[in-house]
């Protein structure tokens, strides 16, 4: 299965980054920019939302540029404090500001939106081998 790791970071502040693992990515995160329960929940749907996705074979062409948007807002629902909308054209994260930082968010829309282009859309089971075709 594809996972992906959000880390919670202490110390001295250092922007966000995501790395790469052989079955998915670690996003690390500053302590000021993700709540201790924001760790989890990010960590949760961005596992769910990445079972669509997966880089590209080596050797590949780039593919097309897809915007990658976070938008923190205050106060959503609690079942909705965190959702995407995987578009065709763009992918929107929501998710409450009280979990995750704007800077953050912003930063993190950044390192995706330049990092599409060296992914690409799979189908469902893809992950775990039972893809059906």
């Amino acid at each position: 299965m594809w996972v992906m790791h959000v880390e919670r970071v202490q110390g001295d502040y250092r922007e966000p980054e995501i790395i790469d693992l052989e079955d998915g990515c670690l996003f690390r995160l500053h302590e000021s920019d993700i709540s201790e329960r924001g760790t989890k929940m990010l960590a949760d749907l961005l596992t769910e939302q990445a079972q669509c996705w997966a880089p590209r074979p080596a050797g590949s062409p780039p593919g097309p540029v897809i915007p990658v948007r976070w938008m923190c807002v205050a106060d959503l629902p609690d079942p909705f404090a965190i959702g995407v909308e995987d578009g065709p054209d763009a992918i929107t994260y929501t998710i409450d500001s009280s979990i995750l930082s704007q800077h953050a968010a912003d930063y993190l829309g950044r390192l995706d939106t330049e990092r599409s282009p060296y992914w690409q859309r799979v189908p469902k089971g893809y992950h775990d081998g039972t893809d059906a075709e």
